[in-house]
């Protein structure tokens, strides 16, 4: 071979492994073993592995081929659903020749790495473009939703839902609970009007309910979510009552109503109540009515009860920033916490890992100042701690009916009495709340960041066989 013809073959040579050098980082393992085509055999929303897009907090569809593969994920930051239910791990294998799961990041995800495993151990590594998504739960969608149930006057854009007061009778709150039932029934759900006069006293308040069910795998255990729907009557102390209640709590019922709408087209392995409770600003009493009487809505006495998660006063929270720059607080408490040294229930590892782990919250953003926020047990560590996420036994909300029954429970608070001027206040309105945290973007994020942890917690509470009723 001539002189020329060696530096022409040399050249192509340096061409060729310049090509492949990517290729290998992208495809291979240590540069050699090289796995499977990726387009060959993994879709994603239809499209192959190389032209799809991964919309942060959206759900895709992706179907991977081929015997004795396995698709993985690192599980802070995708998560994978298998016939329904959120995989743990995020590692699923190949069950005969295909296997059909979607996919999902939260909107705070910026990259994604696949990485698709065959028989022999060797792996391909993907990393597909990230772009916006519209979430599963989004705070726009929230927003929406509550200028159409707090607006004043009725009409084709307006519902106009408040005057939301607890009491026998009140025109008012029974056509908000007529309304707020339609939305589950509309989704699918099995869902009631639990009424239940619960006192001899008939000055007092009855128990007014929406709640909705979903089947389970099994039928021996049950779980839920809600957030109180009534609101704080004229006259109530400290701020002399409301009648938009926006933040306490048309806020929580709105996000409920939200998670409804993710939840149905995903299974659950118990028993599911999503619930509206009345009578919350009287003493528990609409969830007091459900947890302990026999009714066709009410909570199953043969049963076990896992665990409940409930939303109330949210929103106004980190990464909001106070007027004078300080971050609001965010609660996120779980319980029962019996011993202040020590982890009691195995729901706070999820509380932690979803905030830690997955959505990669600011654990140990503080501030000079205290908030007064009233956590019980753990004040000296907890006082001035912007992401407030541990047990405690802070009670005041429907939660502790369901932790008295030994469920694991996770209670999901903003800003509180001293952060926040209109608690139970006629000030307490949706444009408060938007002028408290400097404008709507603020706000929605805000309750989009809430959201997302409390859909995450339920999802991996789920699927975990450890959390179990405390007396079981």
């Amino acid at each position: 071979m001539s002189g020329h013809g060696q530096k022409t073959r040399k050249a192509l040579l340096i061409v060729l492994l310049m090509l492949l050098t990517p290729l290998a980082g992208c495809f291979g393992r240590d540069g050699d073993d090289v796995g499977v085509d990726a387009d060959s055999v993994l879709t994603i929303d239809g499209l192959s592995a190389s032209d799809a897009v991964v919309r942060a907090g959206e759900f895709h569809e992706l179907l991977l081929m081929g015997e004795g593969l396995r698709i993985s994920a690192p599980a802070h930051d995708v998560l994978f659903f298998v016939n329904g239910s959120i995989d743990i791990d995020s590692s699923v294998p190949v069950d005969g020749d295909r296997v059909q799961l979607k996919l999902l990041t939260t909107p705070y995800t910026e990259a994604v790495e696949l990485t698709i495993y065959d028989a022999e151990g060797r792996k391909t590594v993907l990393n597909p473009t990230v772009g916006n998504g519209t979430p599963a739960m989004s705070g726009s969608e929230w927003f929406e939703k509550m200028d159409y149930i707090t607006c004043d006057t009725p009409s084709a854009d307006c519902g106009s839902y408040n005057f939301r007061w607890m009491g026998s009778p009140n025109a008012q709150f029974e056509r908000a609970a007529s309304y707020f039932q339609g939305h589950f029934e509309g989704l699918g759900y099995d869902t009631h009007l639990m009424r239940v006069i619960d006192t001899l006293n008939p000055t007092q308040p009855e128990s007014l309910n929406v709640v909705a069910w979903k089947e389970g795998r099994t039928d021996d255990c049950v779980q839920g979510m809600g957030a109180h729907m009534d609101i704080a009557p004229p006259a109530g102390p400290p701020g002399g009552g409301t009648w938009e209640g926006a933040y306490d709590n048309t806020a929580g019922t709105v996000s409920i109503m939200l998670l409804a709408q993710v939840l149905v087209d995903l299974e659950v392995e118990c028993d599911t109540f999503l619930a509206l409770w009345s009578s919350e600003e009287e003493g528990l009493r609409g969830s007091n009515a459900f947890a302990n009487n026999d009714c066709d809505a009410c909570l199953p006495q043969d049963k076990e009860l896992r665990f409940y998660i409930n939303m109330d006063m949210m929103g106004i929270s980190w990464p909001a920033v106070k007027e004078n720059g300080d971050p609001f607080p965010y609660h996120a408490w779980s319980g029962p916490d019996i011993d202040p040294e020590v982890q009691d229930v195995a729901i706070t590892s999820i509380l932690d890992h979803v905030h830690r782990n997955v959505l990669k919250a600011p654990m140990d953003l503080r501030i000079e100042d205290s908030y007064g926020a009233g956590c019980d047990q753990h004040w000296d560590d907890h006082y001035n701690l912007v992401m407030d996420v541990h047990e405690d036994t802070f009670g005041r909300s429907d939660h502790v009916t369901f932790r008295d029954l030994g469920a694991q429970t996770i209670f999901h608070l903003g800003a509180y009495d001293a952060d926040y001027s209109a608690y139970h206040s006629p000030t307490d309105t949706l444009e408060n709340m938007v002028s408290v945290v400097g404008g709507q973007e603020n706000l929605e994020a805000s309750i989009e960041f809430v959201m997302w942890a409390a859909m995450l917690e339920f999802l991996f509470a789920d699927q975990t066989p450890e959390i179990r009723n405390v007396g079981a």
